[in-house]
């Protein structure tokens, strides 16, 4: 929930939004066992060495009376700044000092998770207004950066998580359908319904992205979305990394295709691996890097790029992950760096992705 400045609890997070320097906008997250001048500091979740909200001193040379305020600064140097002797980052009273106008709009959360929240619900409205205009790759753009919030936000399970994420997937499965992109429709969808079974949306796209993706009829399209949405197929602790979705999905096409499209084929079970998890949003170039220094013989060299060659080399590959990932020495470097203090979420993250890729 949002909080009143004039609470005397220090906030999680902070939302910066509407500033003429529009490079300081953004969630600021306290960071774990720091202070200065005894209150939090706030570091950006994306910028975390470059963007800060700390409470600063001021002597005043003439009197020699110590003053207070907060600063939000970039690289240390000071754009927007207030004066106040609170201990809690004040939502008014904000002035410009290097940055320009118009000064910020703060807004205090009391919960890191409820900053999330709120983005994501804000990116619900956005994305409704963008699909009134037809305008789908803004619906696309706008649902994955809600979606990237709730990754973020440490709390998969609850009712607000589990609404706002198959909201969003429902819409961006809207939007993928509308450009014809059935696979990932597809995949939103069933992402969606496994956390919600009632989005009506997300059954009718189920259905049609079926019949385009498998070239069959309405009777299998059927038999296919009366397999999803009893949480099976999503990773109950990592829901919105939808790797195993995409698995899922292109075993169902061989499994099919390799029966000869006959309606009675089998449908395969979802697989959940760790590497999942802690390869999620890693580039392309860091996961190639990974595969050719740890599973060379797992791809095949054309033209200098790696290449897996089906659905069940990529599968096996991903379980060979799974072996490294899940071995003493890797657990070891997780949890010593689970124990590091003072690490914001990003950098924690960035430590983690580097760890996957040096192990």
């Amino acid at each position: 929930m949002a909080l009143d400045s004039a609470t005397k609890t220090p906030p999680e997070a902070i939302t910066v939004s509407g500033a003429g320097s529009s490079e300081v906008q953004g969630t600021y997250h306290r960071s774990s066992g720091q202070e200065y001048c005894g209150a939090p500091i706030y570091e950006h979740l994306d910028r975390p060495a470059d963007l800060r909200i700390t409470r600063e001193p001021h002597i005043n040379p003439k009197t020699g009376a110590t003053k207070h305020g907060w600063l939000l600064g970039l690289h240390k140097q000071p754009l927007y700044g207030s004066r106040t002797e609170s201990l809690v980052v004040p939502e008014g009273g904000w002035r410009c000092f290097q940055g320009r106008e118009p000064v910020p709009n703060i807004v205090l959360y009391e919960k890191h998770a409820d900053a999330m929240f709120a983005i994501a619900d804000g990116s619900q409205t956005a994305c409704d207004e963008a699909g009134r205009r037809q305008d789908w790759d803004t619906v696309c753009t706008i649902s994955t950066s809600g979606i990237d919030a709730l990754k973020r936000c440490g709390d998969a399970t609850s009712d607000e998580f589990i609404s706002h994420a198959a909201a969003l997937l429902a819409r961006r499965a809207v939007a993928y359908s509308q450009q014809a992109h059935h696979r990932q429709a597809l995949r939103d969808a069933i992402a969606a319904l496994e956390l919600d079974q009632s989005l009506s949306p997300a059954r009718a796209i189920v259905l049609d992205a079926a019949r385009q993706l498998l070239g069959c009829d309405e009777h299998i399209a059927q038999q296919f979305l009366d397999t999803v949405g009893f949480t099976t197929i999503l990773d109950p602790g990592a829901p919105l990394v939808l790797r195993c979705v995409d698995r899922w999905i292109d075993e169902v096409v061989r499994r099919y295709k390799d029966s000869g499209q006959n309606a009675a084929f089998e449908l395969p079970k979802a697989s959940h691996l760790a590497a999942d998890r802690y390869l999620d949003g890693v580039d392309d170039a860091t996961r190639d890097d990974f595969i050719r220094r740890y599973m060379p013989d797992t791809v095949k060299e054309s033209d200098g790029s790696a290449v897996i060659v089906d659905e069940l080399e990529c599968i096996s590959l991903m379980q060979s992950w799974e072996q490294i990932l899940s071995s003493e020495e890797f657990q070891r470097q997780r949890v010593e760096l689970w124990d590091r203090q003072g690490l914001s979420y990003p950098a924690r993250l960035h430590e983690t992705r580097q760890m996957v890729a040096n192990s």
